[in-house]
């Protein structure tokens, strides 16, 4: 999920540390922190014995009596095998990364502090229930306890940074979804992106080019709003600076989930299959896990530093899960007092923001960072817009780092939009404008905990959509199916009904016009048990129509749809489906918009004779994006070229954006990977390639478009790959490196780092393996972070596989064991029953509390 190379490099972390490590035996300090994982060992609170079974693939198999013992013994076993991962999750959550890593950290911490996780989790924890209460201290219990047996041999990263993990408490497992919610929901950076276009462009044309689903609306403007191609230039860049550290969070993000019913099956039950989409690294981001005791019985996946199974199933119930893609942040203009930057405007009246100070320790630094962040009641204040130069406004960060360049006079490069004609803030000198973040993670709620242990208990889609009703961030679909031969979809989470529009721009906020409303009721939300057809599939897709109650409020930024297609497709081929036929659909790797391109190319005429040797390549293409097509090779580099050359006016624009790394570089990645469909049907549309389009302008042509996308690819291929199309690969160009925080040190980088492979997919095929060629934090490889096929009528049968493995640590034989199965399209048994675990149980830790 992160790229660290930056940051290792101005820590210091150099060859010498590595030889250091060499000097007392390399293999020695690696296998000097693995857990102990059989015997005996003490875990005070305990009130009776908890056993932990691990099988031949690593995973922990927990069996204990009460909900409290089962989920301390989660907790110990947890740290165990991910303390390293666990204690720099909650870092980040908290924004505590620059105590360990120094300066090169400042600005996550400022960004993550300015939106305040750690101040929004603290305010939950009085608000759990007592039941969740107690699974979550009983959880932290386990952990601290692991971390005490752990003194003196923590993990290898410990000793690297040279400091001691604190004492666990219960904000640090409530914090870190704030940063998956982060990572799931990038519609604040899109909504600046939008802003820059229609700046650049105008209004009209904007509205022309967007992206965006047949039978949506084209963008629109709130009248009297004026945009800057400046506007947000401040939070990008911070968020960019973040963005090693809190991952990409702009860019596409996408997982598969489908079910079908017995009657689409060889052994008459449902069946159903899952893999989530995630950026991927060492160690990975789940963990697997089978819990039993109390009211708990789940299999599945879970993310180390908090509670429950997120993915999979128990006794009755099975579920799948991808991101819903709805939009769930809003960007509102707040306009402050000319002489009070205290005060804000709201509905003609002056309001005073919400200060808090938030202090920022500095490893290597005597002085700690003061950073005073401002609240209206939308948000954050997370940058200035406009104001004069002597303007007293400040913005999240302190004044010491403040620059000129990140406040922008009200009247350079704005365009005025709508009926109410131009902004006032363009015609007042005076103005002070600066960005507030509407977004419903910052809503204190202790929820999705709650659902995820509620979820875990489900027996009944009754009960299923229950659970899914404390669902709030970030938005979800579910996959669902039942011992009872039921399947259903259900989509989760809090989603804002607006007063008045469409979420896609930054809105005026002084005027109380584009308020929120409420939020769509739960029972509202898009749900479907037993469909007709008898099969389901989620792919990021747009699943409800106009005909949908709430189809206006309902608004997302959704992946283009040939993922969900080709699901589709392959589901409708058979009515006799199995894991194995459900195996070979996770990893397809065709792809529906290379073989339409490549019909697109046939006819067209080149001079040029590699030109033309590349055409013929992809003519004759099968759509089978492997890691050795040739063909493949030069789709992917004319899928890249296309829309930046049909997109020319706005080069200026994306090329600045992306300058200012991940966080700025990835909405323009999104917005130009969302254009495919059109341009691709646009291309198929024109009854003459050869005459100008006016939606393209300027008197172009589609086949010049074409012409010069497969020059420019051609020419990238040869400086990559030499002058023979038969002699590319698209896996020269497409590796897979399994990466840790500290590997991007040449010396450390054979300890900690996994790889390269070569490997086939990419955005738009079912196995998504996407690597966005323009980004600013480094190498990001997002792709299916787990996979799993589960037959509730045989929970034994259940197949699964990581990227990487179950253990975090380097020296463990479980660190990155299943990659070699992830890549072959492998699977090893998540078992169930008493037999099949016994059967295949290595190891055998009993915790129990201590005695005397």
């Amino acid at each position: 999920m992160f790229d660290f190379s930056r940051i290792v490099r101005a820590l210091g972390l150099t060859v010498g540390i590595a030889a250091g490590a060499a000097g007392m035996g390399a293999m020695a300090a690696i296998r000097r922190p693995l857990p102990r994982i059989s015997g005996s060992l003490p875990l005070t609170g305990l009130t009776s014995r908890a056993i932990v079974r691990r099988d031949r693939w690593g995973v922990p198999h927990i069996s204990a009596e009460s909900n409290a013992d089962l989920f301390a013994a989660l907790g110990y076993v947890h740290a165990q095998d991910r303390l390293w991962q666990m204690e720099l999750n909650r870092r980040t959550g908290h924004g505590r990364l620059a105590e360990i890593f120094g300066p090169i950290a400042l600005s996550s911490d400022q960004f993550v502090r300015t939106l305040g996780f750690s101040r929004v989790a603290r305010r939950e924890v009085d608000l759990l229930d007592d039941e969740t209460r107690a699974i979550v201290e009983a959880y932290v219990r386990g952990v601290n306890a692991c971390v005490e047996a752990l003194r003196g041999r923590l993990p290898l990263e410990f000793a690297i940074l040279g400091f001691q993990p604190r004492p666990w408490e219960v904000v640090d497992i409530l914090v870190w979804p704030k940063i998956m919610s982060l990572n799931l929901s990038g519609n604040w950076m899109s909504e600046l992106f939008n802003a820059h276009v229609v700046a650049a462009v105008g209004v009209e044309r904007a509205a022309a080019i967007a992206p965006c689903y047949p039978g949506e609306a084209a963008i629109t403007v709130p009248p009297g709003t004026a945009y800057s191609i400046h506007m947000g230039d401040a939070a990008l860049r911070m968020a960019a600076e973040a963005g090693p550290f809190t991952g990409d969070t702009g860019g596409p993000q996408g997982s598969n989930a489908w079910v079908v019913s017995g009657r689409h099956t060889a052994s008459g039950r449902p069946l159903l299959a899952g893999d989530p989409h995630l950026g991927l690294g060492l160690p990975g981001l789940w963990y697997a896990a089978h819990l039993e005791g109390g009211e708990f019985h789940a299999a599945g996946v879970t993310m180390p530093g908090t509670c429950g199974i997120v993915i999979g199933h128990n006794r009755r119930v099975a579920w799948g899960v991808t991101n819903a893609m709805t939009d769930n942040q809003d960007l509102y203009i707040e306009r402050f007092h000319p002489e009070n930057p205290d005060l804000y405007e709201w509905r003609g009246e002056w309001r005073e923001v919400e200060l808090v100070r938030e202090e920022i320790v500095v490893k290597g630094q005597k002085e700690v960072v003061l950073v005073d962040v401002r609240l209206s009641h939308h948000g954050p204040i997370i940058d200035e817009v406009s104001g004069p130069e002597s303007s007293p406004l400040r913005g999240p960060r302190d004044e010491g780092r403040r620059t000129k360049d990140q406040g922008q006079p009200a009247s350079e490069g704005l365009v005025a939009a709508g009926p109410g004609g131009p902004s006032p803030f363009a015609a007042d000198p005076s103005s002070h404008t600066a960005l507030a973040l509407r977004w419903t993670a910052l809503d204190p709620s202790p929820a999705l905990t709650r659902a995820v242990l509620r979820l875990n208990r489900a027996h009944d889609w009754v009960s299923f959509r229950a659970a899914l009703s404390d669902w709030d961030v970030p938005p979800q679909n579910f996959v669902y199916a039942d011992v009872d031969g039921h399947i259903g979809y259900a989509l989760a989470g809090k989603l804002p009904v607006r007063e008045r529009g469409d979420g896609q721009l930054p809105v005026p906020g002084w005027s109380g016009e584009y308020e929120w409303r409420g939020f769509i009721p739960h029972d509202g939300l898009p749900a479907s048990l037993d469909p007709p057809g008898g099969a389901i599939v989620t792919a990021n897709n747009r699943l409800v129509g106009p005909d949908y109650p709430y189809h206006d409020a309902l608004h997302g930024e959704y992946a283009n749809p040939y993922r969900a297609e080709r699901i589709a497709a392959l589901l409708a081929a058979s009515d006799a489906h199995d894991a194995r036929s459900f195996a070979r659909i996770q990893t397809d790797v065709r792809s529906l918009p290379g073989l339409q391109l490549a019909s697109l190319v046939a006819d067209l005429d080149l001079a040029d004779p590699t030109e033309r040797g590349a055409r013929d390549l992809l003519v004759a293409w099968d759509g089978a994006l492997t890691p050795d097509s040739a063909a493949g090779a030069f789709y992917d580099i004319l899928r890249y070229h296309l829309p930046r050359v049909a997109y020319a006016e706005l080069e200026p624009l994306i090329g600045a954006t992306a300058a200012l790394g991940a966080f700025g570089g990835t909405p323009s990645n999104f917005y130009l990977e969302r254009v495919l469909p059109e341009l691709l049907a646009r291309i198929a549309a024109a009854p003459a390639p050869e005459r100008p389009d006016p939606w393209l302008g300027e008197g172009r042509t589609w086949s010049g478009v074409l012409r010069e996308a497969v020059g420019r690819a051609v020419a990238d291929l040869r400086e990559r790959q030499g002058a023979a199309p038969a002699r590319w690969s698209y896996g020269k160009g497409h590796s897979l490196t399994l990466r840790h925080p500290l590997g991007g040190v040449p010396a450390l980088a054979s300890v900690f780092n996994r790889g390269p492979w070569p490997t086939g997919g990419d955005l738009d095929t079912v196995s998504q393996n996407y690597i966005p060629r323009d980004t600013a934090t480094g190498y990001f490889y997002n792709a299916a972070s787990y996979r799993q096929i589960l037959d509730p009528g045989d929970w034994d049968s259940a197949r699964v596989i990581l990227p990487a493995g179950q253990s975090g640590h380097p020296g463990s034989s479980h660190y990155a064991d299943m990659a070699a199965a992830w890549r072959a399209g492998g699977y090893f048994p998540l078992l169930w029953t008493p037999e099949a675990i016994e059967r295949h149980t290595v190891e055998t830790l009993t915790l129990a509390a201590p005695t005397g």
